[in-house]
């Protein structure tokens, strides 16, 4: 058992790193979903959006009517997949922001874009 611990430790603290090196590299985008207004349609957006390629993490709000995606930098991923994706699931956007992410700031976004 005493074994195991310092075992496990290293092994935690690799996969830690391995999450953080990962991370500290992706890219974000963020925007406004004017007409979004159900629990149904962000889930459909979420799973929409996790099955694209180099996507990470997505978060759809229909509260705040906010959307986050933190993706892979070697993805090929940028504004116009981004709104052509919105466009086929029959979501309005506005606002849409990228970038880096731990880098450059994830702002609070308003519908008005301020």
């Amino acid at each position: 058992m005493n074994i195991l611990y310092p075992i496990f430790l290293i092994l935690f603290s690799i996969s830690i790193k391995d999450f953080a090196a990962q991370t500290s590299e992706s890219k974000f985008a963020q925007f406004m979903m004017t007409n979004v207004d159900s629990r149904e349609k962000v889930l459909e957006i979420d799973q929409f959006m996790r099955n694209q390629e180099g996507v990470e993490i997505s978060r759809a709000d229909f509260i705040s009517k906010k959307y986050l995606c933190i993706y892979s930098p070697n993805s090929d991923l940028n504004r116009i997949k981004f709104e052509t994706w919105m466009e086929e699931l029959g979501v309005e956007i506005k606002c849409f922001r990228e970038g880096k992410f731990g880098t450059d700031k994830i702002i609070d976004q308003k519908l008005d874009c301020e």
